[in-house]
């Protein structure tokens, strides 16, 4: 549907639509009182504050919520509807969703001069220093990251040890939501994120806050050269560096290299991608399909063809880069070779303290210094789809498309339309943060309209905000404890138009290198030159383009097809001239089928697409897939079992993560296993005879199908599955064997702890015998159970998960209490 821009003047998009009639109210049940269209005139309230209107609901319905605005959709922003059900995934998005299952029964958001985009994704943060506030802006600018990590060359360390700070971590996510962010990677460690509130994308699978994705791995010392290693050639770096068969079976790789410019910085990439001069070392590899690396500033157009030839990926920080090395990815470079480009903050002593602020830098370098090499649709996709295949996670979310979990943040588009109301967005612009269809964070009046939770008010730069902090967070965590902990480090939100306390700077500067004369000295755009690169524009290959002269490049700007037009300007820099067809980043695979509408983006293989993975499914038993010693064991992630005539023997439905456990009815041991189902409910019952075919892979050391093709052979829903008594040596081989079967503790049993993971609660307790009853398959289990409470007996699924054998009972009935 194309809405004329006089219409939408006179009358809100919900208007247009159906959801209020133009300048009226409609009648509605919220609280029996009649319900005001969106306006984009905010109400001033007595205590100075302001609230904005410009959504509305107007007819309170059930959990599933229909949103009414400007989209901005794979193909592009488009005015129409977001249809999200009640398990928090997308139903529909298109110009209308009325002939949607489940559309009349739902919630609808009206909304005037306001974008609805996928959530914001921060590729990259070390968001465990989050303790640590940036220092005061000095002139000191390094080569290399281990001259400000150790104080090599005569260059002045950076102190990242500030005290402890309770709920800084917590705080720190807050802050990314603020600005519409609902995914981030962390930095890799299993403790990097804090539980509930943003998605821990690469920390460990409960903070992944229910998202059905294989945890991202973010390597900071990819060369293990954590003590300080500086090499200009591969044989100097430590032997027992990172290997490609190291990463062989990662969905997302995300490894530190070429962070800084000189020529040790460069031959971190070209000792970690196959490509130093005379050296053959496919070994160590780590340019693949699912690299995305972070940093890679000292590169030039051959290393950046490597990525696009490898479909790897770029995560830039470009404040980090710019305050620590005066210089960045070469990003113009990037683009015009087709390499996907995601954004990430880095971390909080030399980066942005949110996406908000990282956007924002990025796109003044674009716009001053890059001439624009960017299209305002490239910088949004930085922080959604690209960060998404970034980080593994794009078959899930950082699209609006039917099917992906419902990650949204909506942004006020008063002063600035389509991409630009994202690009340009302060923490006050974020109207609300949905993660998985739950509201994160967003304008007080339309919170509590929809009324989805214990949620807290928050006044941020005179707008009134609701942060729900309470109901998400850590058991006990409230708002006021985040804003202590950000006020002891830093604060939570500036508003827009405010420079931030020492914040980084984003403005390319570079004093003399003491290692290298010849390098490029530079301060800022001047008369003499337009580009600020320190070279002026008479002599310069690229005059409108910032391309200083860097150690690594030994005096000269480069220009490596001899055309006189420099490297960092040339849309064809292997080709003489500007005759040549750049590669696209909006088709990675480069089969002529753009990212959005190819089932195997990163695939040019046809029959990619015939079944998931272009894998043709193999009939096994739930035994060959469980046993490594079967000989017909298949290899994960590259095999498509198919089994048949198994039994479903518990379903877990919900939101996210979804799937259900089968097992052979005559198997005494491994005979279980899960099938995944992602978002989508897994349509079947306890009792079920069913034949599955799907993708075979290992996650968190457990066997699992996924992308599932379930056919129901007998519908009966009474299971004849006897369970199997948990044997003594359950936290050993015994429980190995039972892994996804049936299983039973045989009574009286007690609890002996009723939360093992204090002062972090995870819904899970300890009973008779040191195992852990979880809530994986029946969430309305809590650990509400005192200790000492005695059941006749536990029965659920024996299973593994975050380093613990566990049962997982179905229903009520699992647990019979005994008086």
């Amino acid at each position: 549907m194309s809405l004329r821009r006089s219409m939408v003047a006179v009358c809100p998009l919900a208007a247009v639509l159906g959801f209020v009639a133009c300048g009226e109210h409609e009648d509605s049940a919220l609280s029996g009182a009649a319900v005001v269209a969106p306006s984009a005139t905010p109400t001033q309230n007595p205590d100075g504050t302001a609230t904005k209107h410009l959504c509305k609901v107007t007819k309170r319905g059930d959990a599933s919520k229909v949103i009414a605005g400007t989209l901005l959709l794979p193909e592009g922003p488009a005015d129409g509807e977001l249809f999200i059900d009640a398990n928090g995934v997308i139903a529909c998005a298109g110009a209308s969703c009325s002939s949607a299952a489940g559309y009349d029964a739902a919630t609808k958001i009206a909304c005037t001069d306001v974008v609805v985009s996928p959530g914001l994704i921060n590729a990259h943060d070390h968001i465990s220093f989050a303790n640590n506030p940036p220092p005061r802006p000095a002139s000191e600018r390094y080569e290399h990251r281990h001259d400000w990590r150790k104080g090599l060359r005569g260059h002045t360390v950076i102190r990242t040890n500030a005290p402890t700070v309770r709920n800084a971590v917590a705080a720190a996510e807050l802050r990314f939501i603020m600005s519409g962010l609902t995914s981030t990677a962390s930095g890799g460690s299993a403790g990097s994120g804090a539980p509930g509130l943003a998605r821990n994308i690469d920390s460990n699978t409960r903070q992944l806050e229910g998202l059905p994705v294989k945890l991202a791995v973010s390597d900071t010392f990819p060369l293990n050269d954590s003590s300080g290693t500086l090499a200009k050639t591969c044989n100097r770096f430590p032997s027992n560096r990172k290997k490609t068969t190291d990463i062989a079976n990662t969905k997302a790789y995300l490894p530190h290299v070429a962070e800084g410019v000189d020529d040790e910085a460069h031959a971190e990439f070209l000792c970690q991608s196959n490509t130093f001069p005379g050296v053959s070392d496919p070994t160590h590899d780590l340019i693949q399909r699912q690299t995305a690396v972070i940093h890679g500033v000292a590169v030039n157009p051959g290393d950046i063809r490597q990525y696009r030839d490898d479909l790897a990926i770029l995560v830039w920080s470009p404040r980090s880069n710019i305050s620590l090395y005066g210089n960045t990815a070469p990003i113009a470079e990037y683009a015009h070779l087709g390499v996907p480009i995601a954004l990430g903050t880095d971390w909080l002593p030399s980066g942005s303290m949110n996406v908000a602020r990282e956007l924002k830098c990025a796109d003044d370098l674009n716009r001053k210094y890059f001439d624009r090499a960017l299209t305002d649709r490239q910088l949004w996709q930085s922080v959604t789809v690209h960060a998404a295949y970034a980080t593994g996670t794009a078959d899930t979310i950082g699209q609006l498309k039917a099917g992906l979990v419902a990650d949204v943040a909506l942004f006020d588009a008063t002063q600035a339309r389509g991409y630009r109301a994202v690009i340009e967005a302060g923490v006050e612009d974020t109207i609300l943060v949905l993660r998985g269809g739950k509201t994160m964070y967003g304008d007080s009046e339309l919170v509590s309209e929809i009324g989805d939770g214990d949620c807290e008010d928050l006044a941020v730069c005179k707008f009134t905000k609701k942060a729900c902090v309470r109901k998400d967070a850590a058991a006990g965590v409230t708002l006021a404890d985040l804003q202590t902990a950000a006020n002891a480090v830093y604060p939570l939100f500036y508003c827009k138009g405010e420079t931030p306390k020492n914040e980084p700077s984003c403005e390319p500067a570079r004093g003399a290198t003491a290692s290298d004369d010849q390098a490029s000295v530079y301060d800022g755009i001047t008369a003499g030159d337009k580009d600020g690169d320190g070279v002026a524009d008479a002599d310069d290959n690229c005059p409108s383009v910032f391309n200083p002269i860097r150690p690594m490049d030994h005096g000269a700007q480069g220009d490596v097809d001899g055309d006189g037009i420099g490297d960092a300007c040339d849309r064809c820099p292997f080709d003489a001239g500007e005759s040549c067809t750049p590669p696209d980043a909006d088709d990675m695979d480069g089969d002529g089928v753009p990212n959005a509408s190819d089932p195997c983006p990163e695939d040019p293989d046809p029959a990619c697409g015939a079944s998931p993975g272009g894998v043709a499914p193999v009939t096994l038993s739930i035994a060959d897939i469980r046993d490594p010693s079967s000989p017909r064991h298949p290899t994960p992630g590259s095999s498509r079992p198919s089994i048949k005539g198994v039994v479903v023997t518990a379903v877990k439905t919900g939101t996210t993560g979804l799937g259900f456990f089968v097992q052979d009815a005559t198997a005494t041991e491994l005979g279980g296993l899960f099938v995944f189902t992602g978002s989508a409910q897994p349509g079947v019952k306890v009792g079920n005879e069913v034949d599955v075919e799907g993708d075979y892979i290992e996650f968190d050391g457990t066997s699992e199908l996924t992308n599932p093709k379930v056919t129901v052979v007998d519908a009966g829903t009474t299971l004849a599955i006897a369970p199997i008594a948990v044997p003594a040596d359950y936290d050993g081989s015994g429980g190995e064997k039972l892994e996804g079967m049936l299983c039973a503790i045989d009574g009286p049993v007690a609890v002996t702890d009723a939360n093992p993971d204090a002062p972090l609660d995870f819904d899970e307790l300890v009973v008779t015998g040191g195992v852990r009853v979880d809530d994986f398959v029946w969430r309305e289990l809590d650990n509400t159970f005192p200790v000492g409470t005695t059941f006749a007996k536990v029965v659920g699924i024996c299973h593994w998960s975050h380093g613990n054998r566990k049962i997982y009972p179905r229903f009520d009935a699992d647990l019979p209490r005994q008086p």
